[in-house]
């Protein structure tokens, strides 16, 4: 069961008012005969319609002559919680309610939504929004932020909540840096994203690239056709035509995934890969290796070029820091072409 909860602060209220039960009740009252005859068009709004700019964006989300509503709203809170458990609180300094259309017009809003999987907690921060209730839809507008619960920094300028599935969703370009904002050591770029927030799951749609510090101090770069960032366990995912490029090889495959487990820095690359390290290139369909160590696997239909000599094998063990090679089920061919 959700349960939807409203919350107005009513700002024209002094400091003195508790002490004098009988106007607080006078000024509650006429604060809600105000709202009942509140008409489509007030003077009092005068300032702000001409401090509104003229387009908001460029679909025109928003309406810019904010008198059109039937009343505002200043300090407006509302959430949904389901089960008893939270799902999303927003509050916004004013608001608008569009009767005719059915949505509130947010302005300077931040809202909490959060993670059931994850039990974090994922802020947003926008100039603009606009709240349909019936459809548990929201969006947002301008200056678009997505702080998740492990640090990790979105933002971008258009953002939709569809509370029905309790994921986000844009076709903008998005950046991402993390998980400290002010000293980042991951940075990612892309154009479209869907963000399932119960899992922290955040997918780029398209034209990815990524640079990831290492512990060394070194940079990893990729290039893809799309990825997954899972900001809870700091796991990246990269899918299509990945261009990878680390301290002591560089990477082409269909799949490339990077983790960080206690401390442990791990990559993982898969389908087509071409591995080059030194003056050696290794194909296979999966390749392992741990950032910052010596190692380098090849499985799958394992194959090493290095001077002229072409050795196969089920899987292929080399190493990074000098020529050693260690090879299962080898065969192999030298320059002489002669068998091994």
């Amino acid at each position: 069961m959700r349960r939807h909860t409203l919350s107005v602060k009513v700002t024209a209220m002094s400091e003195e008012q508790p002490k004098r039960p009988q106007l607080w009740h006078f000024a509650l009252g006429l604060w809600f005969l105000l709202v009942l005859l509140w008409p489509r068009s007030s003077n009092d709004f005068s300032k702000m319609e001409q401090s509104a700019p003229s387009s908001l964006s460029q679909e025109e989300l928003y309406r810019s002559n904010i008198t059109d509503a039937n009343f505002g709203l200043l300090g407006l809170r509302f959430y949904e919680s389901a089960q008893g458990q939270p799902r999303w609180r927003i509050e916004s300094q004013f608001a608008e309610l569009h009767r005719k259309e059915n949505y509130l017009f947010l302005k300077s809003v931040s809202a909490d939504f959060f993670s059931e999987a994850t039990q974090n907690k994922i802020l947003t921060q926008s100039d603009y929004g606009r709240s349909w209730t019936e459809k548990n839809y929201v969006e947002l507008d301008g200056n678009v932020s997505i702080k998740s619960g492990k640090g990790y920094l979105f933002w971008m300028e258009h953002l939709n909540y569809d509370g029905k599935n309790h994921e986000f969703t844009t076709k903008d370009t998005v950046h991402m840096k993390g998980p400290n904002v002010d000293r980042p050591i991951i940075f990612l770029k892309g154009t479209g994203l869907t963000a399932q927030i119960s899992k922290e799951h955040f997918i780029l749609n398209s034209n990815v690239s990524s640079q990831k510090k290492l512990q060394n101090g070194q940079w990893m770069k990729v290039l893809s056709k799309a990825g997954e960032f899972f900001t809870h366990d700091s796991r990246a995912i990269f899918f299509g035509g990945v261009k990878s490029s680390l301290p002591n090889a560089t990477i082409t495959s269909d799949v490339f995934e990077f983790s960080s487990e206690e401390g442990q820095e791990n990559v993982q690359a898969f389908g087509n890969v071409v591995l080059r390290n030194k003056d050696r290139i290794g194909y296979a369909q999966k390749a392992y290796l741990e950032v910052g160590g010596s190692e380098i696997i090849l499985e799958g239909k394992a194959k090493l070029e290095a001077d002229g000599n072409t050795i196969e094998g089920k899987r292929i063990k080399l190493y990074s820091d000098d020529d050693k090679i260690e090879v299962d089920e080898a065969e192999g061919k030298t320059k002489n072409e002669t068998s091994s």
